[in-house]
């Protein structure tokens, strides 16, 4: 990338624009612009998101995690609950402080967590923002890229879905800590890496995400500043990623598919990761991945080939050249595969998708994937620009012009999605309302099983999906925590034990819930019943069935 201010004519901008009609895109960082540029980020988000801040609420962990915090076990106060959430969630230590912090702050106020994810949103553009200029790409390019992120469709399950703002939050400190170790580096300055190493080590203890991130982020410094002033750096980074790799693999509980199961889902990461950059290239119309590729591919490739055959034409006239974008581009793609890279030994499951909540995998990939994608733009700028003589403008608005349309294409897929997960909290409301009427109040230890309403509105969008979430639903709504629900889902069904009320089938809890104390309703018809013994639960169990799946399958 550039790493010098071009020199421009008496009276002319970089750009060819005479000084007096535009401003130099080279000109320094200053707070001044760091100012404004986050605030057209800010004003952006809420036209974004007001919308669902307005409509939107709680959705499946949500549930969960309010019960948790303000109804933990052994009593009500922040200690209890941040108890409850150590024996839950050890392996992510910052989040047995944070998600009770955030219910003590803001309650039960849906919109509250909302505007806290969307904020959270615009610090983590904020910050690419600034690690861009720190890079030194052109501000209205930096601010564009920013922008493309704060409404890119991908991931929008961190923005839309207050459980997922974690992946934002790590995210954001991951951004904050590379500034820092950029500005240290410049200022020959330890404090400042030290500083950096300190919010490296929150955001993986975080959300694990952006290990690889942390652990590769030397490789930034050395190309940027040379090995000597990076390579002691980037060893800091390496004890950090390393410490937190094994604090994380300690204290999580999961099983592994050994090294034949972790090349068959990097293959599968690897395919889907494909399919969503060609979304992320042609995110409108009828989906054509393979022709969205080859596209990138030719782009990326002519790119490459006009500088090494044309290099002096397109050496940085403008201070920033076809080599900065070719090099913009294929940062863009490490990014992406650094992004996805701590999946890879995860549960198949976490593998790159559009849809609902399982997009939060896409959290740091998706940043990668907008910059490659702008980069790409910049490259087609640079050759248009050079069709004419003396028409260095004309690479810019190209650029500029090409990312605009891309980013109202997002909005408008955004727009989409937050009218599908709205949908679904107005269906969770219709639920509990039904609950409440049939049952304005319910005795200590009573079990619940919900049956006959939808799971999901859509892929990855959850109404009644979980035990979890439905359980958590009814302590919050009944404000007890002794109170416990099940939703009769697909592939399960109501069975009477000789002690008491349970489900059976795939996924269905092992626990049973006595005779007298269960309670099965259907949402759909409003039939309910209260068994006594197993004989009056086997006359009735048959009624109580699932609803469908699914309420739609787009997104």
């Amino acid at each position: 990338m550039a790493t010098e201010s071009p020199v421009a004519p008496p009276g002319e901008s970089v750009y060819g624009i005479g000084a007096g009609r535009a401003l130099s895109l080279r000109r320094a960082f200053s707070a001044r612009e760091a100012g404004a540029a986050w605030l057209g980020l800010t004003v952006l988000a809420a036209l974004a998101f007001v919308p669902h801040i307005r409509h939107g609420g709680f959705y499946s962990d949500d549930w969960a995690n309010a019960a948790g915090s303000l109804l933990p076990p052994g009593g009500s106060g922040f200690g209890h609950a941040v108890a409850f959430f150590a024996d839950l969630t050890i392996y992510r230590p910052v989040l047995v402080v944070y998600v009770p912090l955030t219910y003590a702050v803001f309650g039960l106020n849906m919109a509250a967590h909302l505007v806290w994810a969307a904020a959270l949103a615009v610090l983590v553009a904020a910050m690419l923002y600034a690690v861009l200029r720190r890079l030194e790409v052109p501000w209205i390019h930096a601010w564009m890229i920013a922008a493309l992120t704060l409404v890119y469709p991908w991931f929008d399950s961190i923005r839309l879905w207050a459980t997922a703002d974690q992946v934002s939050l790590s995210v954001c400190l991951a951004l904050a800590g590379l500034w820092l170790a950029l500005v240290g580096i410049a200022r020959d300055s330890w404090r400042w890496h030290f500083g950096a190493a300190l919010l490296y080590l929150l955001s993986i203890l975080t959300y694990e995400i952006t290990l690889p991130f942390v652990a590769s982020a030397g490789l930034l410094y050395v190309l940027r500043f040379g090995w000597r002033a990076g390579r002691s750096r980037w060893a800091v980074d390496l004890i950090v990623a390393i410490v937190t790799a094994a604090w994380v693999a300690a204290h999580t509980a999961r099983t592994t598919s050994g090294p034949s199961g972790n090349v068959t889902h990097l293959k599968s990461i690897v395919t889907s990761g494909g399919t969503l950059l060609g979304r992320t290239l042609q995110p409108l119309g009828e989906q054509r991945t393979t022709i969205a590729l080859i596209v990138f591919a030719v782009t990326l490739l002519a790119g490459a080939f006009a500088f090494r055959r044309f290099s002096p034409r397109f050496s940085g006239d403008s201070g920033w050249g076809l080599r900065d974008w070719l090099l913009l581009t294929v940062g863009g793609l490490v990014l992406a595969a650094v992004g996805w890279a701590i999946f890879v030994p995860a549960d198949p499951y976490y593998t790159p998708s559009i849809y609902g909540i399982t997009n939060r995998v896409n959290g740091l990939a998706g940043i990668g994937l907008v910059i490659a994608t702008y980069g790409t733009l910049g490259i087609i700028g640079a050759l248009v620009g050079r069709l004419r003589s003396r028409a260095r403008a004309l690479a810019l608005v190209t650029t500029v012009s090409l990312g605009v349309l891309l980013g109202i294409a997002y909005t408008d897929v955004l727009r989409r999605h937050i009218a599908i997960w709205n949908s679904a909290y107005v269906s969770e409301s219709v639920a509990l309302t039904k609950l409440k009427a049939r049952f304005p109040t319910l005795p200590p230890r009573t079990t619940l099983f919900v049956a006959g309403y939808p799971a999901y509105q859509t892929l990855g969008v959850p109404i009644l999906s979980a035990n979890w979430d439905v359980d958590g639903m009814v302590q919050v709504e009944y404000d007890d925590s002794t109170l416990s629900a099940f939703p009769v889902l697909k592939g399960t069904k109501v069975v009477c034990r000789p002690d008491g009320v349970g489900l059976s089938g795939t996924g269905a809890p092992a626990s049973t819930a006595p005779y007298g104390d269960a309670r099965l309703i259907d949402l759909s018809t409003g039939a309910w019943s209260e068994p006594r013994s197993r004989r009056q639960c086997r006359s009735v169990a048959a009624r109580y069935v699932p609803g469908p799946l699914y309420l739609s399958f787009d997104y």
